[in-house]
């Protein structure tokens, strides 16, 4: 039971989504102009524009995202426009979620059967809002349950929400029509509970560690190699073709609310034939942690990422004190 996804797309230029899971299917654009708080989000302005988001798969899960309509002009109803689209494992559509003319909500079961709508007015329009969904697949015991800003908006149970297999496996964002944009930004998915509004903070590395120290600068300090939020490949970067070399940096996050979780991110390729695998790696007070072995590390740069809930040291929460005495790394496993 835990987050399975968080991305606030502040890392990512548009075309490095699909680097990291997003579908490739889809054109997605990532710009500050779409963001709620800073950083990046990412938009959706037309039919074919929005992101898949391949996730584990769940017969429940909960999934979160801030959300914007950003142009005036009245949603216009088509089945071909969903705002958010649970979809199975084939891509079978499984529960869809539509902004109406009167801004109510309408859930449908992917085959086109209504499921129940939401009062007029329940998505704001021109508005930020945080929209939270519980989706749960069943012939007989379907759940769908909508909250926007964490209020309740529709609860949906013993529904028929089955259209493919009894899973989701990717969720799907779109506009409200062929024409109007939406924007998302600062989005979750978890298999256990409601999170309530999430912000979604990159921190870059800033120092080197004094441990884990075995990579190679390119240029210049390993730190500023790897310091560029969005990834800019060979311009500079760190390097190593030894096994179990590791390398760790520190952050700087500054003053932080409750931390429900981090991703641990690294972006990188081989330059030789062979295999190489990494692992994700963690230093908190003195000791390192290793995350889940990757695949293997193809030729070109994709990023390698886990979620941590807690911090492995003492599997308490994460504060601000923990992170900023904390590194963050990799080590070159196979």
């Amino acid at each position: 039971m835990a987050l399975l996804a968080i991305e606030g797309f502040d890392h990512l230029h548009g075309n490095d989504l699909v680097k990291k899971g997003f579908s490739a299917g889809y054109s997605i654009t990532s710009s500050p102009s779409y963001a709620r708080f800073g950083g990046q989000g990412v938009i959706a302005a037309a039919t074919t524009d929005g992101f898949d988001l391949e996730i584990p798969s769940k017969s429940t899960i909960y999934f979160g995202t801030a959300i914007k309509k950003a142009e005036s002009g009245t949603p216009v109803y088509s089945f071909s426009y969903p705002l958010i689209n649970f979809k199975d494992e084939s891509s079978v559509s499984q529960i869809r979620l539509y902004v109406m003319p009167d801004y109510s909500i309408d859930v449908y079961q992917g085959d086109g059967t209504l499921l129940g709508s939401s009062a007029a007015g329940t998505f704001l329009n021109l508005k930020w809002q945080y929209l939270e969904v519980k989706a749960t697949i069943s012939a007989t015991v379907g759940e769908v349950t909508l909250r926007i800003n964490e209020n309740q908006v529709l609860n949906l149970t013993s529904q028929d929400t089955k259209n493919g297999s009894d899973y989701i496996k990717f969720i799907r964002t779109g506009c409200v029509n062929s024409s109007l944009q939406v924007y998302y930004d600062d989005l979750y998915v978890d298999d256990a509970q409601f999170n309530g509004d999430c912000r979604v903070k990159t921190f870059m590395p800033d120092s080197i560690s004094g441990t884990n120290n075995s990579f190679t600068a390119s240029a210049g300090n390993k730190d500023e190699c790897v310091d560029e939020e969005e990834q800019n490949g060979d311009t500079d970067y760190i390097y190593s073709n030894t096994l179990n070399h590791k390398q760790t940096f520190g952050i700087t996050t500054g003053s932080l609310g409750t931390v429900l979780g981090i991703q641990l991110n690294n972006c990188c390729r081989i330059d030789e034939v062979g295999t190489r695998k990494i692992t994700p790696l963690i230093r908190s007070n003195g000791t390192d942690y290793s995350g889940t072995e990757s695949d293997e590390i193809t030729a070109d740069y994709l990023f390698e990422s886990e979620i941590w809930e807690t911090d492995p040291d003492d599997a308490a929460a994460w504060t601000q004190t923990k992170l900023e005495a904390a590194e963050f790394g990799l080590e070159i496993t196979t």
